[in-house]
């Protein structure tokens, strides 16, 4: 009997992802991100204490004791931030991917257990997370001889990133094994975290998330606004009170098991979905909750009204935009009465918060709008990302780009009527987004100038935006074959594009003016602009998107500067996309080609000039 069990499947997968050239190069901009962060925060820390020297307690070369403590409080909510990005888009294709690939089949014959392959999928999707975070564990130790940080908490810190991922993985494989495609599984992924996120910030469950368990044991220690070392030397001092939680990292450990309980949990049922969800139709499971509620509300209108219709659906023939008809109406997001249903999901809960902001509050600002929003714009950029990402890619999965691209049509007009079919898409999105903004100018206690500017403003900045993340995901689409490469990579870019120069103006000492030039290379910046119009970031703590620092230009240069920017942009990209289409389309295309029409009063014409090669 083997001791150490072959564990072929790990050993497969482990080789594919070391023949991968990016699995290096993450590990090295991971590495040398956070070396970077360390550096930042160092110098961040020693700054504070030249500064500050300790509250005037501390004096000379004693000001800088402990100063490791105030570095590790600040690095380690990015690696625990990082799990919670990288994990579900590492997780997420696991069992999906053997799917789509009609390899499950394959591997149920094959001696391995459903628990057995579960668990070596777990395996190979830890690993590069591990390894990654294997490359901090120098920096943290760096961190430790600086001193403020005890062994109990290293040694639960480490075990808390561990279950962290374990958590994360769990929720990721869960989804994989009950979702038939990637991108369900990878939307679901962080739906499901964002939940188990919000809800451990919301009712203050301390012991559901391993991050939350973090920064709850972390804070304790922090009520006087000093260093754990700091503290303790006031402690012996007599000066401070002795904290209130002196944990061990066994208590740590302790107050970890009942996320451990909900890992088991969700490989259980990964285990138990495994081959009751290995042969399920690809159909959209978006698509099934409509027709649901479709025979729901057509069994309610036919018991109360006897079957009267005020508005009957229609299906008109193609006129003369066939694939923006066919996205409109062969499509889930496409079809009004779907994408109606959508919007009244999504509008009756935020106007219903702000009907709350507009009578509970009493300021002339509401900062939980600001949080709304937020969660608001996020939803819209993630599910027209997915959309406009899948435009092109899900034809080439289900095998329709062949009899698409053997249409009378120029690429370029394929591609304008691809995009025209999600303008409806794009307005259910924006009506939220637009609420929040409505309400921000009404509860405004000033002339009626100011507000209805404000409106414009907001109103040019919601639908340049998402035009913008349209036309990015779907130049993705089409450069990137596979779905799931398209939907991350996109998710990848404009996470990036969005949060780079925050992070660059909150890690480099620059200036106001240079600050504030420098965050309008983020799209955010065209939304926090606008919104600093009509309240400005000072008068209530710089709460809102980030910090914005204060200058004496007018908040109405820097928002229009975006918009001309951001404007710009668009205009830019859909033109590069619209001339690189034909070639990343593989159409053969000349200048001259154009479009040919049916018109059933002439004789057939010829077919286009450009052949699909």
């Amino acid at each position: 009997m083997r001791l150490i069990p072959e564990l072929p499947l790990l050993r497969r997968e482990l080789i594919e992802l070391a023949n991968r050239k990016r699995t290096y190069v993450i590990r090295v901009v991971g590495a040398i991100a956070i070396l970077l962060c360390v550096l930042v925060y160092y110098g961040k820390a020693i700054a504070e204490r030249q500064s500050t020297g300790g509250f005037g307690l501390f004096s000379g070369i004693t000001r800088y004791m402990g100063v490791g403590g105030d570095i590790f409080s600040d690095v380690t909510p990015i690696l625990f931030y990082a799990i919670q990005l990288l994990m579900p888009a590492l997780c997420c294709a696991c069992i999906t991917g053997e799917k789509e690939a009609n390899t499950i089949g394959t591997l149920f014959l094959t001696r391995l257990t459903p628990s057995t392959i579960i668990l070596e999928k777990l395996g190979s999707r830890l690993t590069p997370m591990l390894t990654l975070l294997l490359l901090t564990f120098p920096v943290l130790a760096y961190v430790y001889t600086l001193g403020g940080v005890d062994t109990d908490l290293l040694v639960g810190t480490l075990w808390l990133l561990f279950c962290e991922c374990l958590l994360i993985a769990s929720i990721a494989i869960l989804c994989s094994s009950w979702f038939s495609s990637t991108v369900a599984a990878f939307i679901w992924s962080y739906v499901a975290i964002g939940i188990m996120v919000a809800l451990s910030m919301s009712l203050g469950i301390s012991t559901f998330m391993p991050s939350a368990i973090w920064n709850g044991s972390f804070q304790d220690v922090q009520d006087w606004g000093i260093s754990r070392a700091q503290l303790q030397v006031l402690t012996s001092m007599g000066m401070a009170p002795a904290a209130g939680d002196t944990f061990t990292w066994m208590t740590l450990v302790f107050r970890s098991l009942p996320s451990l309980f909900f890992t088991a949990i969700f490989l259980l049922l990964a285990r138990l979905f495994l081959i009751r969800r290995a042969f399920v139709s690809h159909s959209s499971m978006l698509l099934k909750i409509f027709r649901s509620v479709d025979s729901f509300f057509k069994q309610l209108n036919e018991r109360t009204t006897g079957g009267i219709e005020i508005v009957k659906d229609s299906s008109p023939l193609p006129d003369k935009d066939p694939v923006a008809w066919r996205e409109r109406n062969k499509k889930s997001l496409g079809k009004a009465r779907y994408l109606f249903r959508i919007l009244v999901f999504l509008e009756l809960p935020t106007f219903f918060i702000c009907m709350l902001a507009a009578i509970s509050s009493a300021r002339s600002s509401f900062e939980g709008l600001y949080v709304l929003q937020a969660l608001i714009w996020t939803l819209a950029v993630l599910v027209i990302a997915v959309k406009g990402a899948t435009l092109f890619s899900s034809e080439r999965s289900r095998q329709t780009i062949e009899p698409l691209l053997a249409t009378p049509m120029t690429s370029i007009e394929i591609l304008g009527q691809k995009i025209a079919g999600m303008r409806r898409l794009i307005i259910v999105m924006a009506v939220p987004i637009l609420t929040v903004n409505l309400t921000h100018a009404l509860v405004q206690q000033r002339n009626w100038t100011q507000p209805l500017i404000y409106l414009i403003l907001s109103s040019f900045a919601a639908f340049t935006l998402l035009y913008l993340v349209t036309w990015v995901s779907a130049g993705i689409g089409l450069k990137i074959h596979s779905q799931t490469k398209s939907v991350l990579v996109s998710a990848i870019v404009l996470l990036g594009w969005a949060l780079t120069p925050i992070a660059v103006c909150a890690f480099l000492p620059v200036d106001i003016f240079i600050s504030k030039i420098i965050m309008l290379a983020s799209p955010i910046s065209a939304v926090a602009n606008t919104e600093s119009f009509i309240q400005p970031w000072e008068s209530y703590g710089g709460s809102g998107y980030y910090r914005q620092p204060v200058d004496n230009t007018p908040p109405i240069i820097w928002s229009l500067m975006a918009l001309f920017i951001y404007s710009a942009m668009v205009v830019l990209i859909s033109l590069t996309i619209r001339n690189l289409c034909g070639s990343l389309l593989n159409r053969r295309e000349s200048s001259a080609t154009r479009p040919v029409r049916f018109d059933p009063n002439t004789s057939p014409t010829p077919a286009m000039e450009g052949s699909h090669s």
